[in-house]
């Protein structure tokens, strides 16, 4: 097998690994910068009642918090009013934590826009550009990565309703060196406004909008072959729309056989 060859399906691999990324990744992108996610746990889990901080400063925090992971700032130093005095809303060890998690999230941010470059990459260079293979092949292989992502997801889903907590426990061990993620919900505020609770619907949400976004994919591609199949005709001819131009293709390559002939026998 030639380097040629295995340098063409490495890039396909890669492709079908950069599709689920991208797509899982993006929508936890979402989830971590759209406030209506943070104002969904404040109302869900009683934000303000656990941590007795007024639900404006709740909302500030929230500003706050999307900004810091966007930002340049090292630690997240929000200021609030409780029982009339002002203090800091999180505790020396939740700021800490949250350094750490901006470095998560600033990691798998990275790897979304790799993730990104690829696919569009790889569609351009192979499909567009050096027309390497037709789009009926790039439908086929969006199909084939929409429905490997649909498996895995599916599976991911089941694991995660069936046993979160441990999910959860080992994710947090993998992510992080410390323990700083290990927070006390009687005292810490930062727990108390994200409770595990609120971590397993976010969870669920990702995973069902990624399976939604795959089926899309599998769904628009299998539409698009059907579409071409029925252009091609029961044979691989062209359909009734294009007999006029095939026919004058037809013509003109009788006359001119070779580059009409090889541009007649490309797919659509």
């Amino acid at each position: 097998m030639g380097a040629m060859v295995l340098a063409r399906w490495g890039a396909t691999a890669l492709f079908l690994l950069a599709l689920p990324l991208f797509l899982v990744l993006s929508n936890v992108r979402i989830a971590a910068n759209e406030l209506a996610v943070y104002r969904y746990a404040f109302d869900r889990y009683e934000a303000e009642e656990r941590t007795g901080v007024a639900r404006a400063d709740l909302d500030r925090a929230a500003r706050d918090i999307v900004l810091y992971f966007r930002d340049d700032r090292d630690l997240l130093d929000i200021r609030v009013a409780i029982d009339g005095q002002e203090q800091a809303l999180f505790n020396p060890r939740e700021v800490l934590h949250m350094r750490d998690v901006k470095e998560l999230m600033g990691g798998a941010f990275s790897v979304q826009e790799l993730a990104l470059a690829y696919v569009v990459g790889y569609i351009a260079v192979v499909y567009l550009w050096a027309r390497e293979r037709s789009l009926r092949h790039l439908a086929r292989l969006i199909a084939l990565g929409g429905a490997l992502t649909l498996a895995a997801l599916a599976l991911a889903t089941a694991a995660v309703v069936a046993g979160f907590d441990d999910l959860f426990r080992e994710f947090h061990v993998i992510s992080f060196s410390n323990d700083l993620w290990k927070l006390d919900p009687d005292r810490d505020r930062l727990i108390q406004m994200f409770p595990r609770g609120f971590w397993f619907d976010a969870t669920l949400a990702v995973g069902l909008l990624t399976i939604a976004e795959a089926a899309l994919l599998v769904a628009s591609s299998t539409g698009y072959l059907l579409y071409a199949r029925r252009r091609r005709g029961p044979r691989g001819r062209l359909g009734p729309p294009a007999e006029v131009a095939a026919a004058a293709a037809w013509g003109g390559a009788s006359r001119d056989p070779g580059p009409a002939a090889g541009a007649r026998e490309r797919e659509p």
